[in-house]
């Protein structure tokens, strides 16, 4: 990862809004008797990549809130990684929820955002902002769903895109996590931001364009608590997941249920799902580690390196070993 460089203190948004443009990353730290946390910021050409991460004390929380008034014309992008925040949006009669898989698309120039954490502990969430001038240079007159979104930017209306039942994929969090791992420098880097910023934002909108499914026919509330229980619980030992009958003994559910409602929900198959995310923790491992391939393999739960490299290779392109090069 390119150097960063350090700032003792949690910045406001009006230092946020004033950094210049930079190909290291700026981060921010804070400690304070409620919270503990940092901010990072990469900020290049019209587009800045952020996370916030804050780990929270729980007998804080009530008291945990932040509140700004957005006057830049910015494209947003968010995506929980963790944690649980109440947003509420001036233009919107209704609060959005922020947990673990959702993402949504965003344009709220001239409006208040009000930001409530729910719970303790960690909190982490990625945001991309594209200047609304060089949205309008990508995007414009591409098709006519992102028309009425250029449209809706050039006349500064405010809009929210969001599936809430349908979270973002592992192939969009390796992407998330690309921005931070990338070695080019100068104007290099400034083209690989761009152009994984559109492929996110094109996988976002394809997630979005699906149809919306009435009540009767996606998971309730009750079910939908329980499938996002069956993932975490998927992903928690990659090592010893569990059978199918174990977990849907573990969330409540029926094995029917849990297929069904697990496809509806995460756009993928359990076995499917929990594939993806195992190769992408391998490859936070082989990029981030020194720990030899073998290691790592065993360590994802594969039970041979032959079979784990025909499986990196299969799904990112590239065996793991390329990826130190």
């Amino acid at each position: 990862m390119p150097q960063q460089e350090q700032h003792p203190d949690f910045p406001g948004f009006d230092e946020i809004k004033s950094l210049a443009d930079s190909e290291t990353p700026y981060v921010f730290a804070v400690s304070l008797p409620e919270v503990a946390g940092h901010f990072r910021m990469l900020k290049m050409g019209g587009i800045a990549v952020s996370d916030g991460w804050m780990q929270l004390k729980d007998q804080f929380t009530e008291h945990v809130s932040m509140k700004h008034f957005n006057d830049l014309p910015l494209v947003e992008m968010n995506f929980s990684l963790e944690g649980c925040i109440r947003q509420r949006l001036g233009f919107l009669k209704e609060e959005v929820l922020f947990t673990k898989g959702y993402h949504n698309i965003m344009y709220n120039q001239g409006e208040w955002e009000h930001n409530h954490f729910l719970n303790g502990g960690t909190h982490n969430t990625f945001t991309i902002n594209i200047h609304a001038d060089r949205f309008m240079e990508l995007f414009a007159a591409y098709s006519a769903p992102m028309d009425r979104l250029a449209n809706s930017v050039l006349q500064q209306r405010p809009f929210l895109l969001q599936q809430p039942a349908i979270p973002y994929t592992p192939q969009m969090l390796s992407i998330i996590r690309s921005f931070w791992d990338c070695t080019f420098t100068g104007s290099l880097k400034q083209l690989f931001m761009e152009a994984k910023m559109m492929e996110l934002l094109l996988l976002q909108f394809e997630l979005f364009a699906q149809p919306m499914h009435g009540k009767a026919a996606g998971p309730g509330r009750d079910e939908l608590d329980k499938l996002h229980l069956a993932r975490e619980i998927l992903l928690k030992d990659v090592q010893h997941p569990p059978t199918l009958a174990q977990l849907a003994k573990q969330c409540g559910l029926n094995e029917f249920k849990l297929k069904k409602g697990f496809k509806a929900a995460f756009n993928n198959t359990v076995f499917g799902y929990f594939a993806a995310a195992r190769l992408e923790q391998a490859r936070q491992l082989v990029l981030h580690t020194g720990k030899t391939i073998s290691e790592i393999a065993y360590e994802t739960g594969f039970s041979h390196p032959q079979h784990f490299q025909r499986a990196f290779k299969k799904h990112f392109g590239t065996p793991p070993g390329q990826l130190r090069k």
